[in-house]
């Protein structure tokens, strides 16, 4: 019994050998590399969520903005159809991950938590958070100082509101936070409801800040900024990196020729130094 066991023992372990090994050794199915689908189909799906000016917003019923002439320019030099699909910010990132668009091209914050699940391109800005105010207004006097006032910013998970309710934490702890923080749905509503008197300043990046100057000369001015620098860029499903680099391609042949330059001269009124590394954190998507 015990020799025959042993045996059938030595039969399983090498039939059990000889299927492990067939299974490892059978070639994997080569993933399809997304930019050359999008070749094959003339035509690339993009996602936008145009409601942070000026990066992109709705002007005349059309698509416009700094991350759209961008976008414009890359799909000139592709040669493609685009279809542009303006989505809920919401649902922007999870519609990507359910392949409902090829990538993402609207203005989103490359942090650490974002760059971990998806595939950031390079950036195409970088910013600070800011706070803007009627000009002349001396109820605002300081971002050190935000006592009984009521900011304006746009709804979470925006990045700079994000980064704005942390500092204000820091200030309530000091007795100097705001009074009340009110959510819009978009940059232009929050633009809008600072002219208008509705709330004493609002918070949002620096381009969007200034890009609301540019449009209203003399209406509003910048009274400060705080936390670090962050970039900004454009992201594709973390798997899709052929895609991701192809989009690197155009956005630095953008820049390189002087292009980028123009496009942000025309859309902040200053110019932003894009670098080809270091601004990926550490356990981002390569």
């Amino acid at each position: 019994m015990g020799k025959k066991w042993n045996r059938f023992q030595a039969s399983v372990a090498v039939v059990l050998a000889a299927a492990i090994l067939g299974v490892t050794a059978a070639p994997k199915p080569a993933s399809a590399d997304p930019f050359d689908e999008i070749k094959k189909r003339g035509k690339v799906i993009v996602g936008t969520e145009a409601g942070y000016y000026p990066f992109e917003f709705i002007e005349n019923g059309k698509i416009v903005g700094y991350d759209e002439d961008v976008l414009d320019a890359i799909i000139k030099s592709w040669g493609f159809k685009m279809e542009q699909l303006d989505l809920p910010f919401a649902g922007i990132l999870p519609g990507l991950l359910q392949k409902k668009f090829d990538f993402v091209a609207t203005a989103l914050l490359i942090n650490p938590e974002r760059a971990k699940r998806y595939a950031f391109t390079m950036p195409v800005a970088q910013t600070k958070v800011g706070l803007l105010k009627l000009k002349g207004t001396s109820k605002v006097k300081s971002v050190e100082d935000l006592t009984g006032l009521t900011i304006a910013s746009a709804t979470p998970p925006a990045g700079p509101t994000v980064i704005f309710m942390h500092y204000n934490d820091e200030l309530k702890a000091k007795g100097k936070g705001a009074k009340e923080q009110k959510m819009f749905s978009s940059s232009g509503d929050e633009i809008l409801a600072l002219a208008n008197g509705q709330v004493d300043a609002m918070v949002d990046s620096t381009p969007v800040l200034l890009g609301a100057m540019k449009r209203y000369p003399d209406k509003f001015e910048v009274v400060g900024t705080f936390g670090e620098p962050f970039w900004v860029g454009w992201v594709t499903r973390p798997e899709d990196l052929g895609l991701r680099d192809a989009i690197n391609v155009e956005i630095r042949k953008l820049r390189d020729s002087g292009q980028l330059d123009v496009m942000q001269k025309k859309w902040f009124g200053y110019t932003m130094p894009i670098p080809d590394s270091g601004y990926l954190p550490p356990d981002a998507i390569k």
